[in-house]
Order: structure tokens, then C-alpha cells, then sequence
């Protein structure tokens, strides 16, 4: 079997509520999705949807770029054979995970319809009938946490994040732990995350001043070193999630003693082949993870299903899925946040075909 043709669609992925960074408001997020086709006339899928340029060094107008450089080099290479693939995105462009793991998780979605066994099977298995999901908690003042928390509640969730640090300030991000503090109830997990906004002097002034409230804090700063520091001189569990980039990164933080718990987005680190490994990893050394990607619609959830439910529920925390805050649909069968939870479908592969309508003509084509 061999990749014939690859064709690359870009289109807007609306937003519930606006996402605010410096310099920018974004009312939509720009996505791109890879299609596979192969001589056999098996197709598969993939997709990537970065935030925004000032969150992280990925962004939309690299993704495109970078699979330009790629695609030339992947057509006549068999898709089923993912760990050559992966060889052969690097012999074309060095790093960019980002974009590979469009062409990474497309293969995967070949390897399954190949062998005609939904995707989970054949990274692990099922290690859960169905994935805790988690949602975020919007900035705000305090009494936006306790009415999300009840919402989501209500709504099925058990593990909730509260987001602090950018667009707020000390007392404000205080006020609002505390608050999620009182709220959390037994059986549930609080998570705060700061987004690496925080300078480390800032860091240890909140945390410090919340030493009494349970509560995970996650990448309170930018850096990897940073958050080292800090993890030295607080008392709260700590889960790395924009410094963890790679194999490498984890492994050290393993050595260090750095974290309780990782959020690991599918997209950052190269696709399944990256995220299985990291998660392999994360189960021999008794460390928890998210299964998380930035951002994107049914083939984003489709990935982060497969994955989580291949997940030990001894390692797994919780999936934060972010076609549950928009309406962007183009597989209506897809997997979805049902009652607080995520699962895959029993199809081949990641189970998701896109409605060709939706996604229009693609925006390039090789091959």
C-alpha cells in the first residue's frame, strides 16, 4: 500500500466564547485537515488546529507551510508502516511536530480501516469503556467559578480546571481557588492553571496565600526551569503541560522529581506515535496525564478518544475536549462529550469521515 495523494483543507472553527490573547481576540480558530489517499483506496485523516500564534511557537500559516515541505517526500510510502513515516517527515523538516502529527494521525486512521479494528485496539487496547472529559473555567470574578462548577456539574463533569493568572490579578486569582476550593466536592478534582503567565515571584505569592486549598496547580510558569522552582517551594501537586514538548522533557522531569501529572496535547507532540509513547512512559513511572490537543473539531476528539480509552485509569486524569465549545461538525457520528464523558465509536480507524460539503475544496494538493 502507498500514499498516492494528500490533500490539505483549511477552514474556521468557530468559538463559544471569544479566546483572548495579547494582541488578539479570536472569534475563530483557523484549522487545517489532512486527507491520505492510498492505491488501495483506503483514505485517512488528520487534523490540527493550533490556538493562536502568541500562545505557543505553533500556529495555523506554519502548519500548512511545514506539510508543504513534507508532502513531496511521503508520496509512494506506505502508511501502515508509521514509525517509517515518521523517519521520513524528518529526513524533510526538522522539527514541527505540530504539523507531522496531522500526517502521523492520518496514518493511523489507514493502519486501522487496513486492519479493520477501531484505532484504540491497536495502541493498547481498551483500558476504559469510556474517558472522563474535563472543562475549562473561564476568567472572571470569583462567582463565575462557582456557577460553572454547579453548569458542569449538572452536566456530568467531575474534574474541573479554573483558569488564573493571565487577565487577572493576585487577589482576584486567589479569590477565585478559594472559591473553587469551597465548591469542589468529595470524589472530584480541582485543577488550577495558569497558563505560564505567572513570573516566579508571582508564583509563590499565590500559591503560598492558597497553601490550604486542594487543588492541583499546572504550568504556573514558562518555563520548564521555572516551574521546577516553584514545584521546590510549594506544597501543591504539579502537572506540566506548555513546557511538555517531547519524550525528552518528560524523561527529565522524571529525574527531577518535577510533577504529579502531565497535559499532554495529542498535536504538540507529533500525533499517536509521540502520545503513545509519552504515555507509555507515563504508566511504568506511576505519573497521571491529560489527553489533550489545542484545539479542532471531530478528527481532534475522534484522536483524543482512541487515546484515552487505550489510557490505564491509574494513569489517565481526565480529556479536555474542545469541540464541546463549538458547533463546528462535519461527521455527525463522531465521538462527543456525552454526560461528562468521551468514547470512541466501534469503527475503523478513528471512525470519522468528514462531510465533504463542509470542508470544501482543499487548498492543496500533491501527488
Amino acid at each position: 500500500m502507498k500514499i498516492s495523494r494528500i490533500d490539505m483543507f483549511q477552514f474556521d472553527i468557530p468559538l463559544e466564547k471569544p479566546k483572548r490573547y495579547p494582541n488578539r481576540t479570536y472569534e475563530s480558530l483557523d484549522d487545517t485537515i489532512v486527507r491520505l489517499e492510498t492505491d488501495a483506496g483506503l483514505v485517512g485523516w488528520g487534523e490540527v488546529c493550533p490556538i493562536a500564534s502568541t500562545y505557543q511557537p505553533e500556529h495555523a500559516l506554519g502548519v500548512r507551510a511545514a506539510i508543504e515541505e513534507m508532502a513531496p517526500g511521503l508520496i509512494g510510502e506506505d502508511p501502515t508502516q508509521t514509525d517509517r513515516i515518521n523517519a521520513t517527515m524528518n529526513r524533510w523538516l526538522m522539527g514541527g511536530e505540530y504539523a507531522k502529527s496531522a500526517i502521523d494521525i492520518a496514518c493511523w486512521d489507514i493502519v486501522g480501516k487496513a486492519y479493520r479494528r477501531p484505532l484504540y485496539h491497536l495502541i493498547g487496547g481498551r483500558m476504559q469503556q469510556k474517558a472522563r472529559a474535563y472543562p475549562e473555567i473561564e476568567m472572571g470574578p470569583p462567582e463565575i467559578v462557582k456557577q460553572r462548577m454547579s453548569q458542569y456539574r449538572a452536566e456530568g463533569f467531575t474534574h474541573f480546571q479554573v483558569k488564573a493568572g493571565r487577565g487577572s490579578n493576585f487577589e482576584q486569582d486567589i479569590a477565585r481557588i478559594r472559591m473553587a476550593g469551597a465548591c469542589i466536592q468529595p470524589g472530584e478534582t480541582l485543577v488550577v492553571d495558569a497558563n505560564k503567565a505567572w513570573k516566579t515571584h508571582e508564583a509563590l505569592r499565590v500559591l503560598r496565600l492558597t497553601e490550604d486549598v486542594d487543588f492541583y496547580i499546572e504550568q504556573p510558569c514558562l518555563t520548564y526551569d521555572e516551574c521546577l522552582s516553584i514545584r521546590q517551594q510549594v506544597r501543591q501537586p504539579m502537572i506540566l503541560d506548555e513546557c511538555m514538548t517531547d519524550i525528552q522533557v518528560l524523561l527529565r522531569g522524571l529525574a527531577d522529581n518535577c510533577f504529579e501529572g502531565i497535559g499532554c496535547k495529542i498535536t504538540r507532540v507529533g500525533g499517536i506515535t509521540g502520545m503513545r509513547l509519552i504515555r507509555d512512559v507515563c504508566t511504568a513511572a506511576g505519573k497521571f496525564m491529560t489527553v489533550d490537543d489545542a484545539w479542532g473539531a471531530d478528527l481532534s476528539a475522534a484522536a483524543q478518544a482512541h487515546m484515552s480509552v487505550s489510557t490505564p485509569d491509574a494513569t489517565f486524569a481526565a480529556t479536555y475536549v474542545s469541540s464541546y465549545f463549538s458547533d463546528m461538525r462535519y461527521d455527525e457520528e463522531a465521538p462527543e462529550v456525552v454526560d461528562g464523558f468521551l468514547q470512541p465509536n466501534e469503527k475503523s480507524g478513528l471512525g470519522v469521515e468528514p462531510d465533504m460539503s463542509v470542508l470544501g475544496e482543499p487548498v492543496r494538493t500533491f501527488g
